[in-house]
């Protein structure tokens, strides 16, 4: 692995355009506001100051014409202070990323990203080591061992982790490396696995066991031309954002029914339950304030109701389009990552959580397939 790495960084180039010092800078940047709120309990102004200038300085304007852009603005500008709650600027976040990266090849932005969030955590257990512990007991599970790794929740730690091991396996398979994947995926299992052991994250786990589950899945429908895996599987991969968001609304409004699940969950669907009670017509369509009120771990709650229902449909419209065009890529590890970020959704905030700049991954590699724009 050493030498395949050794390799590639002397075949590529890795002096910075002003674009890419740029896109590095915001990145950073956003780190560090990340590690100030989440590590420190600190948020600093000069950091946001900073980083508000760097999405305005590199926004890829070479995409837009004026009379594109001024109503573009606009339109965006009235739907955002329609209820505003300041969760909306959770959703502007990823869309302004994706056309400031835009600007950049995908390689090189993987790059970008893997360097900073490996360097990361690296700084962070040698200061920290494995953190706290946040022992405690849920039903039917008794975690004495909740590690935070200097992250303040070990969730936030195991979520870190997982955004590296993805980056790290996009990197390979966007690379003339992709043979080794699956060496990749089994000597990274000794380390995500201890990860889980001292951070007792089941969404961690559940996601990556859906990486594998799919790895295989793919892996086996190539290896044995086995189309017809492929066509069961495209329709579903294409409305699987819908299906877990429709999943999510069912068991939440059918919580009575599902009070076992729901103390495995920790009384998540609970809270979605109480959510879902406090929304108005305004709220469905524009945007809840109620965020403020009950913590919701749920993506598919966040993408329907941080913003409206409104822009929740044009986000479908959007993850279905991309999906569509993996699918006729043949990009079945790009599929295996979208399926696998997805699922940890379904228990966690990380879809929109563009702080932690590794989820912001999700994102991109959609944004890869939807537009030609894009270089590689």
């Amino acid at each position: 692995m050493a030498q395949i790495i050794t390799t590639y960084l002397k075949e590529h180039s890795f002096k910075f355009t002003l674009r890419e010092l740029g896109v590095f800078l915001l990145l950073l940047f956003l780190n560090f506001k990340f590690l100030s709120i989440l590590v420190f309990n600190n948020r600093l102004f000069a950091i946001d100051i900073i980083v508000y200038a760097l999405f305005i300085i590199n926004f890829n304007y070479s995409n837009w014409t004026y009379k594109k852009l001024i109503p573009t603005f606009l339109v965006i500008g009235i739907f955002t202070f329609i209820n505003f709650s300041e969760f909306k600027l959770n959703v502007l976040t990823p869309l302004l990323l994706m056309q400031i990266i835009s600007g950049i090849s995908f390689r090189k932005y993987l790059w970008i990203n893997f360097v900073i969030t490996a360097s990361t955590l690296i700084i962070m257990y040698l200061i920290f080591g494995l953190g706290k512990n946040l022992a405690g007991w849920t039903f039917l599970f008794d975690r004495q061992i909740r590690m935070t790794f200097g992250f303040n929740h070990p969730n936030v730690a195991a979520l870190y982790y997982y955004c590296v091991f993805i980056n790290g396996l996009l990197l390979l398979n966007f690379s003339k490396w992709k043979k080794y994947i699956p060496i990749y995926l089994i000597i990274i299992i000794p380390l995500w696995y201890f990860i889980y052991k001292k951070t007792g994250s089941r969404s961690y786990l559940l996601s990556l066991l859906m990486l594998y589950i799919t790895y295989i899945y793919y892996y086996l429908g190539v290896k044995f031309n086995r189309k017809y895996l492929f066509s069961l599987s495209k329709n579903i991969l294409a409305s699987l954002m819908f299906i877990f968001s429709v999943i999510t609304i069912y068991f939440a409004i059918m919580r009575e029914n599902f009070l076992f699940l729901d103390k495995i969950l920790s009384g998540r669907l609970m809270l979605y339950n109480t959510f879902l009670n406090k929304l108005n017509w305004i709220d469905a369509l524009f945007g809840s304030v109620s965020f403020r009120e009950i913590v919701i771990d749920s993506s598919y709650i966040h993408l329907m109701f941080e913003a409206g229902l409104i822009f929740f449909f044009c986000i479908l419209i959007f993850y279905s389009y991309s999906a569509f065009k993996m699918i006729k890529q043949k990009a079945w590890i790009p599929i295996c990552v979208v399926i696998s970020f997805m699922a940890y959704g379904l228990m966690e905030t990380l879809i929109l959580y563009g702080m932690l700049i590794g989820c912001n991954i999700f994102w991109i590699l959609l944004y890869y397939y939807y537009s030609n724009k894009m270089k590689l």
